[in-house]
């Protein structure tokens, strides 16, 4: 842990729900671990609209960016005004420095058991991804079965802003394609457990270039991590494996994932 923080400029959590109140016992004690081990930034995904509201001033004081997005896990929370709110809300806090991206959007087959709900997904998809197009953000994706579907929509619609795909556990074939509409993919603790020989041939097998380092705390606990609640502190253990997996040093792999977060979210200021 030492060589990590003393070696690397600093490690950034790509992809944190770091405001959930599950996690307020403690938030503080985890941020100053994660500091301490050399992370130095995070960003927080919206995912409704009542926690979206919360996320500017949520940031304000600390290293901490966002995104404002509805997320298909909450999807009966969604109400068709919300998407209005998003837009307004956009136009608003553009000007500032911490909203870097639209999201968490997404599709995700697994929730939706039949075509009426898959449709539905389509609906707030689209939607917000209209919203991204119009406003020059990138996208902070969570999509689970969908990969191709999903692919193809945004190659038709020629966006142009990239972004985020979180938690990616696509092949290899399905992250080249997304890398080359402009999007990076999200990995961290599903890496770490003994049975994802499949996620890490795919790590070491698509470029650096690639991926961006997240916790999704307080969720996708890393196999190593004791506590109840993931945390942005698990980031340099979960550099560790990644700088592993492509047989790189640490300072060299932190090196390339800076330009890869800056490239992804370029409304981003440096960090810190």
């Amino acid at each position: 842990m030492t060589l990590m923080h003393d070696t690397v400029s600093g490690w950034f959590d790509s992809h944190c729900h770091f405001d959930f109140a599950c996690l307020d016992d403690e938030r503080d004690e985890q941020w100053a671990l994660a500091q301490r081990l050399g992370v130095r930034g995070l960003l927080v995904p919206g995912v409704q609209r009542s926690q979206c509201e919360q996320l500017a001033v949520f940031c304000r004081q600390r290293p901490f960016y966002y995104a404002l997005g509805l997320h298909p896990y909450f999807i009966a929370q969604h109400q068709q005004d919300d998407l209005n709110w998003l837009e307004q809300t956009l136009q608003d806090q553009l000007s500032g420095q911490k909203l870097v991206a639209l999201g968490e959007t997404g599709l995700d087959w697994v929730l939706a058991t039949d075509a009426t709900q898959r449709e539905e997904q389509w609906f707030w998809f689209r939607a917000q991804v209209m919203l991204a197009k119009k406003y020059q953000l990138p996208l902070v994706l969570h999509i689970r079965g969908a990969h191709d579907e999903a692919v193809s929509y945004l190659r038709q619609q020629q966006f142009p802003c990239g972004g985020m795909v979180h938690a990616f556990s696509g092949s290899e074939q399905q992250g080249r394609a997304w890398r080359k509409l402009g999007f990076r993919l999200g990995i961290g603790g599903a890496m770490s457990h003994p049975r994802a020989h499949k996620l890490r041939r795919t790590v070491a097998s698509l470029p650096l270039d690639c991926w961006l380092l997240e916790t999704d705390s307080p969720d996708m606990k890393p196999a190593f991590w004791g506590p109840d609640n993931n945390s942005p502190a698990s980031i340099p253990l979960l550099a560790a494996i990644l700088a592993s997996q492509h047989h790189l040093s640490l300072p060299v792999l932190a090196v390339q994932l800076e330009q890869n977060l800056r490239q992804t979210f370029p409304r981003m200021m440096a960090v810190g």
